[in-house]
């Protein structure tokens, strides 16, 4: 498996609009942070498969950059804007390929719904709208796209309430994607220790009620334990480099466009 990041910025996006600040002034292309999602590839050429995590406002233009022609599947972790509200940009995509699949919790699914109703029409023979096969899944349902198996572990989101976070695994190698965390329960956690990779939200390093900040990402880091971990879904507040120089190995701070072979 290959991860990518597509973006690793907090809901603002990096830099946020009309601010001067040194992070969003800055000529570090890695402070430069369009809304969190990744990808997940694996395979190659004709046999290559995309698993894409959240469509957020930025989809567009992250397709265009990491120059995605195709996705075989979607899984959404919540239902607020910056992790769907892309969602009409798959057009090109099923235009192309036909419908694909889209995974998620039931009240994500009944947001998308509401918001998106001409996407999950089913049976479309034509192109010019986004077609998209829903899928409702339960926590801990594991789903299987090719080779690799996806598995929603609930993670809180604060005030949002439960959302999902998702381990990811082939042949035994597993990475566990935890965006938009303030909590973890017991039954997650016991899923997740010992992943080969660990990314989690790190929003800041003061306490905000629906993320973590840097010191409550890093204990969960440490009862988790994985061979790597990342941040992201970060502010402004911080900078990259001096972050990254701050903090305990393994840990690392995600930036745009960073690859992980898994």
């Amino acid at each position: 498996m290959r991860l990518r990041f597509l973006g690793t910025g907090t809901s603002y996006g990096v830099p946020y609009i009309g601010c001067k600040c040194a992070v969003c002034t800055s000529t570090d292309a890695r402070d430069k942070r369009l809304r969190a999602s990744i990808v997940i590839e694996d395979g190659e050429g004709e046999n290559l498969l995309r698993i894409l995590v959240d469509t957020g406002p930025d989809f567009r233009q992250q397709m265009l950059r990491a120059d995605i022609d195709k996705i075989d599947a979607i899984f959404w972790t919540h239902a607020h804007n910056d992790h769907i509200i892309g969602l009409d940009d798959v057009r090109p995509l099923s235009d192309r390929h036909g419908y694909i699949k889209g995974y998620c919790d039931e009240k994500t699914m009944e947001r998308l719904d509401k918001v998106f109703d001409y996407c999950f029409i089913q049976d479309r023979d034509h192109g010019g709208f986004p077609r998209v096969t829903p899928k409702v899944i339960e926590p801990f349902e594991t789903v299987k796209i090719g080779e690799v198996s996806v598995t929603p572990l609930p993670i809180s989101h604060g005030r949002a309430g439960t959302i999902f976070a998702y381990e990811f695994e082939k042949a035994g190698k597993r990475f566990v994607y935890a965006s938009d965390c303030v909590g973890i329960p017991p039954k997650s956690m016991k899923r997740m220790k010992g992943a080969e990779v660990f990314i989690v939200d790190a929003l800041r390093h003061a306490a905000h009620p629906n993320h973590f900040n840097i010191e409550q990402a890093l204990k969960a880091i440490e009862k988790i334990n994985p061979r790597q971990a990342f941040f992201t879904h970060i502010t402004h507040d911080l900078p990259h480099q001096e972050t990254e120089d701050s903090l305990p190995e393994p840990v690392k701070v995600a930036f745009d466009g960073l690859e992980l072979e898994i």
